[in-house]
C-alpha cells in the first residue's frame, strides 16, 4: 500500500466517472475476467470507508487498521470471481474485515502480553474510561452483529452499515419490504439482549 494509506485509495481518481456508475456485480466481473484495475479501484472507493471504519473500531491503532483494510481487499482480489451475490458485496466485505481485524487483534493482544510480561498498568483517568467504554461498545456491537444469523445480519448490514432504505435492501435481497422490516426488528432485539448480557 502506498504511504498515504487507505484514504488515497478511497478518493476518486481522474477519469473514473464512467466506472463509478456501474453496479458492484459488473465491476467484480470486469476485475475477475480482465483484472481491470479501474473496476477494482471503484469497488475500493465505494466500500473502503465501511471497511476502514470496521478495522479502526476493532483494532484502534491506525497502522493495524490499515493493514487489516489492505488484507480485506486482498481477499476480495483473490475471490472476486467466486462471490455468490455481488449485490451484497458491502455485507461480504464487512464480514471479511471484521474477521481479519478480530484475528489481528488477538495476535496483537498476545504480542502485547508477551512484551509487557504481565505488568500492571496504572488506572486510567475517568474521562479516558468513558471514551474506552464507548469504543468497547462499538467493538462488542461489531462482534455481535457478525454473529447474528445470516438473514438478520444481511438486513442489518445493508440498512445500518450501508445506509440503505428498507425498500432498497428489499430489492437487493429479493425479499418483501415487510420481511426486511421484521428482520431488522428481530436483529435489534437480538443485539439488545446480547449487549445486555455482556453488560452494556
Amino acid at each position: 500500500m502506498d504511504e498515504a494509506g487507505p484514504q488515497s485509495l478511497i478518493r476518486r481518481r481522474p477519469g473514473a466517472v464512467a466506472a463509478d456508475t456501474l453496479a458492484d456485480g459488473h465491476l467484480l466481473r470486469r476485475f475477475a475476467s480482465d483484472r481491470d484495475e479501474e473496476a477494482f479501484a471503484v469497488l475500493v472507493r465505494r466500500h473502503g470507508p465501511l471497511v476502514l471504519q470496521v478495522c479502526r473500531r476493532v483494532l484502534g491503532g491506525e497502522q493495524d487498521a490499515e493493514d487489516a483494510f489492505q488484507a480485506t481487499f486482498l481477499v476480495l482480489a483473490r475471490k472476486a470471481g467466486s462471490i455468490r451475490d455481488p449485490g451484497l458485496l458491502g455485507n461480504w466485505l464487512y464480514g471479511v474485515a471484521s474477521r481479519i481485524a478480530r484475528r489481528a487483534r488477538v495476535v496483537a493482544n498476545k504480542r502485547q502480553a508477551r512484551e509487557t510480561r504481565m505488568r500492571r498498568l496504572p488506572a486510567a483517568p475517568a474521562s479516558a474510561s468513558v471514551a474506552g467504554e464507548s469504543a468497547d461498545l462499538r467493538l462488542v456491537l461489531d462482534e455481535e452483529l457478525s454473529r447474528l444469523p445470516e438473514k438478520y445480519r444481511l438486513a442489518a448490514g445493508l440498512c445500518y452499515l450501508e445506509g440503505k432504505t428498507n425498500e432498497e435492501a428489499a430489492r437487493l435481497l429479493c425479499w418483501p419490504t415487510g420481511t426486511v422490516k421484521g428482520r431488522l426488528a428481530r436483529a435489534r432485539d437480538l443485539l439488545r439482549q446480547r449487549l445486555i448480557r455482556r453488560g452494556f
